[in-house]
């Protein structure tokens, strides 16, 4: 890791385990970038086309082209000198694939930009279970998610052979969650680069 470059950080977890709030707020708190799936055009629509399609093969593959997308913007904001934050990575992607059926490996492809801290949020499975029926309540629960569920343990599996941090949110805020990841964060990362990045300046 060069002493310029950008901490790269993910998080990665089954579904309502808090990912999507908690990763704006740890690059909040390290002064860099939230790498979303939007840095895909037309992500939306894409996305939707492919999910029609319900064929998990093609899902899995494009879900892992949108992943090397992720990777190389990531690289490039990291080089940068900026921290980066992405939610969802290719753990995350294997996992799901793999406890609906799919045969892939649980590891990170060759060549891809793997994280300094990789992080696996969890919460109690009581808290989570009252997440996904507020989702479905509200029908927010995909397709896709609903087929993973009754298989949840194989994703779990997946996420510890790729050995992520585990964070616990349960009975925590999500600044509480967020504020934890940063330590662990400073903790594995050189002071003098996380220092260099967290000052970088956005303009």
């Amino acid at each position: 890791m060069g002493m310029g470059r950008g901490p790269f950080v993910t998080l990665d977890g089954l579904s309502a385990s808090g990912k999507t709030t908690v990763a704006p707020l740890v690059a909040a708190l390290l002064n860099g970038v939230h790498l979303t799936d939007e840095v895909l055009p037309t992500f939306p629509r894409m996305r939707a086309e492919v999910d029609a399609t319900g064929i998990l093969s093609a899902r899995f593959h494009w879900w892992m082209m949108a992943n090397h997308v992720k990777s190389e913007s990531a690289r490039a904001i990291s080089q940068s000198g900026r921290p980066v934050v992405v939610e969802s990575y290719f753990p995350r992607t294997i996992a799901t694939h793999r406890a609906m059926g799919h045969d892939c490996s649980p590891e990170y492809p060759n060549g891809v930009f793997v994280p300094d801290v990789a992080v696996l949020l969890e919460v109690d499975e009581s808290v989570r279970q009252e997440r996904i029926r507020q989702r479905v309540e509200q029908r927010t629960l995909s397709y896709w998610h609903k087929r993973e569920e009754p298989n949840i343990a194989e994703s779990t599996r997946v996420y510890r052979a790729f050995g992520l941090v585990c964070v616990d949110g349960t009975g925590r805020t999500p600044q509480e969650v967020a504020r934890s990841i940063v330590d662990i964060v400073r903790s594995q990362v050189p002071r003098p680069r996380l220092e260099r990045s967290t000052h970088h300046d956005r303009n």
